[in-house]
């Protein structure tokens, strides 16, 4: 497998050779042939039939292999979010958050840091929350921060040229913001909606307006769009992993320590008890509480399938209700002394602040000890493939988390532009850009517990059902704030008879900046098509992440003795929501969740009181710290056009150089890293006829190491001792070797069919590399192992204490393996007028294969198709479009050898608006948009599909709303 793929390589490096040497060729035969030049003929389309029009100009105009999404009409993009517009390019598979909603984007399978994101052609960075169940850590991008009636274009170039800014293995995407002339004269637009969400049941305000005014000299444009979202999202999750247990039996003689009995096999993540809990003893007639019991007995199964058998690690159905408030205003002013100056400053500032309640009722199955009270017997279990899939469970206890989040996000970007057409022949385009991001969460996480109860496990359909003999909707079954165990049976509970966490400090706040300097200049008359490009692009990136906790002093010096230490079944109400899992098909759970009030508990405990300490990890067992890189770049890049057997040749062939300086750096340390790259590009297209283009390109790109893989110091990996991670501040770069042929026929103005083969070879890949290292070595990998926090302390004295215990310390380094990429896109743009007037519809889809030399290299997040399909119906005053999107599940990660594959994902969405008979000038239009109309969930598979890791459902959206421009 290994060997043709190198021979690949190889043959198209030499073709980079080649088309350089073409292309220096090309140049003389230039010198004697002038360009045959063709003409389109004018029409002016609006609506979306307009947007495919440009789209399907830009596309039959460009060199390489790239897509252009432009707005349908003024401040109307053809999706409610950027990452859905940009799903309509073959290669593009959307990244969404929990609620439904396009988030990010990947390129030609490979994840959303792959893509390097442009704002008006100048790098950026936004330090935004990523999805509800992590955080962005690397150089991914949150688009549904920006809102789509703010853009003009979309731009997605899928190999790279030598002008481009480096960063993008698989891709490179320039947001272009709206500018003065973009419109003729004075303008003004607007949008007024309601957004109905079928799961909240509440109705959500959007708004926007947009005013430009622009002469031969001056323009000036102001745009402002914010919404007011209210959402929930009903759900279920794992966690971390799947995991077994094991048989406890009491380790010292005192019974305060307990732990598996020798012999057993598996994780051993939780405990089945050897003694009849008291609501066993009340189901079984002549049995009492401690009386010994045989959970293997009970169970039905032998004792290895009951050791090895998996169950979810924490599962939990969940709910997270609130409100994101976001707006955004864009200013774009224009001016031109001369015909042949134009100055342009384009700056742009986005916030966005949120505020929701996360609550999750787990079965407790993670350290739940003998000693403490909460090992459980099993029942009639049932194993399919090594997990349960039904059973019974005593002494089952509910353990409730609920995060309080609030957030605040903010951006700003300030980028000045000079274009000076200095002669006929030469021209500059000099630009500056500068932006900030700033986010800061704060999650505390309160934790409670009900007594013991007999459970009910099913899995069937989605998610499994988790249905105990105590209502977890209801706040008067004796949750007590941690878990309670009189172990000496004095009929007291003692503070030492108290076990847990009851709340945990969680704060981060992560900050990006961006600052940019580019020259480029152009030699010819039209350098685009026949001339030479060449340029400098010096660019500054930093990313600094802290975090801060103290939840155990937060807990000594403000909860222990507080009102609501002492009387916490009082700061307990009713859940939120009283119909949790109503819009999942086949949910047989409880219906809602005792819910802690928030406010009342921070009072009693002086939450605002409290001073948190920095922290070198945050609470997803992620090092913080800093990384800043500089960067310099310098291109040069020919383009020629030349007549072959009386039809144009169009060639780009350039190289571009790089140097980047690299410092990461933590409380504890700082590393420094150079390195430089050169990196070639060439391609070319060929008018096989009037109507159909070939395109050839090749090209080698980058992208710059995972930067949470970075830091130098180590964090660790889980909220026990099992293991460390730790970061590796020399990793080298992702590189690409990047081939494509395709071509298109147009076979109308706007209709046109496209296919396209590409392969890519993608290094720089890193594997984990574990070591085995015992507890009172760890400081040699930079761990304190003095201030480890109540739960650390407790693991570790149940492992042995720290002349026994061990730890596995991961860290990363690249390996020699690569992985090829290869796959095929196909687009097809077909209006249908010769059936009816204004019909038509627009699809694409890509299948990408995978091989690679090395296990290590193997990618993530690769779905085998992605299509989409859109069918839209226009008239003066109508248009109407359904979107399909489809994407196969995918292989999205490994936890304990086990693989994590997501969900395949159907889409569908309806968009439609009605040009009014009234105020014709003012073209007042009514809208209405559904968004997921089928409720698609955003879930993973645990190795065999039916085994739900984690799903959510967002529901369906629905919007009504006016708009007009004049």
């Amino acid at each position: 497998m290994k060997t043709p793929t190198f021979r690949l390589s190889k043959l198209g490096l030499l073709g980079l050779a080649i088309g350089a040497a073409s292309f220096a060729q090309a140049q003389e035969a230039n010198e004697e042939a002038a360009p045959a030049t063709t003409g389109l003929e004018e029409v002016v389309v609006t609506g979306y039939r307009g947007s495919l029009l440009n789209s399907t100009n830009a596309k039959r105009d460009s060199n390489g292999f790239s897509d252009v999404i432009f707005a349908d009409d003024i401040g109307n993009m053809p999706s409610q979010n950027l990452a859905e517009s940009l799903a309509r390019i073959p290669g593009v598979k959307i990244n969404r958050e929990v609620t439904g909603e396009g988030q990010q984007i990947s390129v030609r399978g490979l994840g959303p840091s792959f893509t390097k994101i442009a704002l008006n052609g100048n790098a950026m960075a936004v330090a935004s929350t990523g999805s509800l169940t992590s955080g962005n850590r690397n150089r991914e991008v949150d688009l549904d921060l920006f809102p789509t009636e703010l853009f003009s274009s979309l731009a997605v170039s899928k190999t790279a040229t030598a002008g481009q800014l480096e960063g993008g293995v698989s891709g490179y995407v320039n947001m272009r913001t709206a500018r003065p002339s973009d419109f003729d004269g004075q303008h003004f637009s607007y949008s007024l909606e309601g957004a109905y969400s079928e799961l909240s049941e509440d109705v959500s305000p959007k708004y926007s307006f947009m005013y430009s005014n622009s002469n031969e000299q001056f323009g000036v444009l102001f745009g402002l769009a914010g919404e007011q979202k209210s959402s929930r999202v009903d759900g279920y999750e794992a966690v971390a992993l799947y995991t077994d247990g094991c048989v406890a039996e009491w380790s010292n003689p005192e019974r305060t320590n307990s732990a598996c009995v020798e012999g057993s096999e598996g994780f051993n993540h939780f405990f089945w008890s050897p003694e009849a809990t008291p609501d066993y003893a009340a189901a079984k007639d002549g049995v009492a509480v401690g009386d010994p019991v045989d959970p293997v007995a009970t169970s039905g199964l032998d004792a290895e399938t009951l050791d090895t058998a998996l169950l979810p690690y924490l599962g939990r159905p969940m709910t997270a209700v609130g409100d994101r408030d976001r707006v955004t205003g864009l200013l774009s002013l224009e001016f031109r002394p001369n015909d042949d100056m134009e100055f342009v400053l384009d700056t742009m500032y986005a916030q966005a602040d949120r505020d929701f309640t996360r609550t999750e009722a787990m079965l407790w199955g993670r350290r739940n000890y003998l000693h403490q009270g909460a090992a459980i017997i099993p029942e009639d279990v049932k194993v399919e493939n090594g997990y349960v899939t039904d059973a019974t469970f005593y002494n089952a206890h509910i353990w409730v988390g609920s995060h309080q989040y609030t957030e605040d996000l903010n951006f700003v970007s300030f980028m000045p532009s000079m274009a000076w057409q200095i002669s006929d022949d030469f021209k500059a385009d000099i630009s500056a850009s500068y932006t900030k991001s700033e986010f800061d969460r704060d999650e505390p996480y309160v934790l409670y517990m009900s007594p013991g109860a007999t459970m009910q496990y099913t899995v069937s359909g989605t998610l499994p059902s988790f249905n105990f003999s105590l209502d977890p909707a209801s706040p008067d079954i004796g949750w007590t704030w941690q878990q309670e165990f009189d172990q000496n049976e004095d009929g007291v509970i003692q503070d030492n008879e108290k076990f847990g966490d009851r709340f945990r400090i969680q704060r981060n706040r992560r900050v990006t900046e961006t600052n940019g300097f580019h020259a480029d200049f152009a030699w010819g008359e039209d350098a685009d098509v026949s001339g030479i490009k060449f340029g400098l692009a010096w660019d500054e990136n930093s990313s600094n992440m802290d975090a801060w906790g103290g939840t155990q002093e937060f807990q000594e010096n403000f909860v222990d003795g507080s009102d609501a230490d002492l009387n916490f079944s009082d700061y307990l109400g009713p859940s939120l929501v009283d119909d949790l899992g109503s819009n999942i098909s086949g949910y047989n759970g409880y219906s809602g969740i005792a819910q802690v009030d928030w406010a009342r508990i921070k009072e009693a405990t002086n939450y605002n009181d409290f001073e948190p300490i920095k922290t070198s990890g945050d609470q997803f067992g992620q090092t913080v710290g800093n990384i800043s890189e500089e960067m310099l770049g310098l291109y040069v890049e020919g383009n020629v056009e030349q007549q072959v057997n009386n039809r144009p040749l169009r060639i780009n062939a350039g190289i571009r150089w790089v140097d980047t300086e690299q410092t990461v750096s933590t409380d504890q340390s700082e590393t420094k890293a150079d390195y430089s790259k050169v990196l070639p590009s060439f391609s070319m297209v060929y008018d096989l006829r009037d109507d159909i283009k070939v395109r050839m390109s090749g090209s080698r790109s980058l992208t710059r190491a995972n930067p949470a893989d970075m830091f130098p110091n180590s964090a660790w990996g889980s909220s026990g001792i099992e293991s460390v991670r730790a970061g590796n501040p020399f990793l080298t770069p992702f590189e690409a070797t990047n081939f494509d042929i395709g071509g298109e026929w147009y076979f109308e103005n706007t209709g046109y069919v496209g296919f396209t083969h590409f392969i890519k070879e993608v290094t720089g890949f890193t594997r984990s590399d574990t070591l085995t290292v015992d507890w009172l070595d760890l400081p040699n990998y930079g761990m304190d192992i003095n201030n480890i926090g109540e739960d650390r302390e407790q693991a570790l004295a149940e492992c042995g204490g720290p002349t026994v215990c061990t730890t596995q310390v991961s860290t990363r380094s690249n390996v020699d393996g690569y992985t090829t990429l290869s796959g095929y896109e196909a687009i097809w743009v077909m209006p249908l007028d010769f059936i009816v007037e204004g019909l038509g519809f627009d699809t694409s889809a890509t299948h990408i294969n995978q091989s690679a030399s090395d296990e290590d290299a193997i990618v993530t997040g690769i779905s085998d198709w992605t299509y989409n399909f859109t069918a839209f119906y226009e008239t003066d005053r109508l248009q109407a479009r359904m979107t399909y999107y489809h994407q196969d599940g995918s292989v999205s990660g490994y936890t304990n050898g086990f693989e994590l594959k997501s969900m395949d994902r159907s889409q569908v969405d309806f968009s439609g608006s009605y040009r009014l008979p009234v105020l014709e000038e003012q073209n007042l239009t009514i809208t209405f948009d559904a968004y997921n109309i089928t409720d698609e969930p955003v879930g993973t598979w645990h190795q065999y599909e039916g085994i739900t890791f984690d799903a959510f459902y967002p529901g369906a959206t629905y919007t009504f709303g006016i708009r007009g421009s004049f």
